[in-house]
C-alpha cells in the first residue's frame, strides 16, 4: 500500500513539473511508446508477486486510439483505448484492453479488465496481501 501511495505521489509530482513546461504533445505514438513498456515491466513485476517465473525476453506492444469514434488521434482526454499485446517465450500471446485517461501534461491512467489482470490486491505465495501492479497503470511519457 505505501508503494503504492509513494507511486501516485511521484505521478503528482511528475505531473506538476510537466504542466509547469508546457506538457507534451499528446499523440497515438507516443502513448504506444508510454504505456507499453510500463506493461511490460508490470506485468513482469506482478508475475513475481504470485511467485511465477518471470521471461526476460516478454515484451508488450501498445495500440492505442480515441474511442469516441473520430478519427482524432492526438489531445488528453478520457476516452482513449489501448489494445496490448504481450508476447511470452514459448506461450501463446495475450491481448489485454485498457481504458485509458490522458492528461495534457503528458502523465496518463489506464485502468486493466478485472477478468484478465486480477483485483486491486493479489495473494503471494506466503499469503500475503500485495497491490496488484496490473490494475492501474499510472505514469507519464518518456518514463522508461
Amino acid at each position: 500500500m505505501r508503494r503504492a501511495l509513494a507511486v501516485a505521489a511521484l505521478a503528482a509530482g511528475a505531473s506538476l513539473f510537466l504542466g509547469a513546461c508546457g506538457g507534451p504533445d499528446i499523440t497515438a505514438a507516443r502513448v504506444d511508446d508510454a504505456v507499453g513498456p510500463a506493461f511490460a515491466q508490470l506485468y513482469a513485476r506482478q508475475q513475481e508477486l504470485l511467485g511465477k517465473g518471470t521471461d526476460a525476453g516478454a515484451a508488450a506492444s501498445a495500440s492505442c486510439s480515441r474511442s469516441n469514434g473520430k478519427a482524432n488521434t492526438t489531445g488528453a482526454g478520457n476516452d482513449w483505448i489501448c489494445q496490448l499485446l504481450l508476447q511470452e517465450s514459448g506461450k501463446p500471446s495475450s491481448l489485454f484492453t485498457y481504458d485509458l485517461t490522458v492528461q495534457a501534461n503528458g502523465c496518463y491512467s489506464a485502468d486493466g479488465p478485472p477478468a484478465l489482470v486480477g483485483g486491486h490486491t493479489l495473494k503471494t505465495p506466503a499469503g500475503q496481501s500485495r497491490v496488484n501492479p496490473l490494475f492501474i497503470i499510472d505514469g507519464c511519457f518518456d518514463e522508461f
